[in-house]
């Protein structure tokens, strides 16, 4: 199963800084003294355990104002009380502020949720340290599995900032005008961008740091970096110079 990355615009329309949102929980989400979140059994609370957890940052002076919606998988949560571990299958996450129930689904949701990761495919003792990661405020552990797995990642309407990891990842922008971000300072793996727009989007990574060159029969553009490659679908490698770079 492919991990799932989706990036929703706000009511304004404006895009989602994708890293922007993990730096921002990782500095300033907070649960808060003897707060411990809450597991949701379809509609009711679920006591030590159920199908989602859910935990809101209880520091209002941070700029992080919202919660983290985590979904099971095939087997449920399960908080298990005499080793404080968590049991159960661990599909995705979700990043918002406003939580409703949505009866159709059985299950809870952000409004306005901003991230939305499924395909997680978690089980184990990686379900409890991704949770247990995300409890304490880090996306460290959570990122570690994009690392190892890659990603697909789909832009939302908006001006969106997308940035894949250490894996072979998928970036698409869908509308407005997108910046796609590379770390240069390991290996960024073998991306794609599946929908890379001349002259209104832009790729952050250092020009004369890559070379370009036309890739399966001129049909798509090859950039290729000391620590992975781009490549751009459906783009003439004749169409890409250094203003389409940040």
């Amino acid at each position: 199963m492919t991990i799932t990355i989706d990036l929703s615009a706000n009511s304004s329309g404006n895009g989602v800084d994708l890293q922007g949102v993990f730096d921002d929980f990782n500095a300033n989400f907070s649960l808060g003294s003897g707060n411990h979140g809450s597991f949701f059994n379809g509609a009711l609370p679920g006591g030590f355990g159920g199908t989602q957890y859910y935990a809101a940052d209880m520091d209002s002076g941070s700029s992080y104002t919202g919660g983290v919606l985590a979904t099971a998988g095939t087997s449920n949560f399960a908080y298990d009380l005499s080793t404080h571990t968590i049991t159960g299958d661990l599909d995705g996450f979700s990043f918002g502020s406003t939580l409703g129930y949505d009866s159709g689904a059985g299950q809870y949701e952000f409004t306005d949720s901003s991230v939305d990761i499924s395909g997680l495919g978690i089980s184990g003792s990686d379900t409890n340290s991704v949770l247990t990661g995300i409890y304490t405020g880090s996306t460290t552990t959570l990122e570690s599995v994009f690392d190892s797995q890659g990603v697909a990642i789909n832009g939302s309407t908006g001006n969106d900032t997308i940035g894949g990891w250490a894996g072979d990842d998928v970036l698409t922008g869908n509308g407005g005008a997108d910046t796609f971000e590379f770390d240069t300072s390991g290996n960024f793996g073998d991306d794609t961008v599946t929908d890379f727009t001349d002259g209104t989007d832009l790729l952050d990574i250092d020009f004369n740091s890559v070379t370009v060159a036309s890739a399966n029969g001129g049909a798509d553009t090859l950039i290729t970096h000391a620590n992975g490659t781009i490549t751009l679908t459906g783009v003439d490698f004749n169409d890409i110079d250094a203003t389409d770079f940040v």
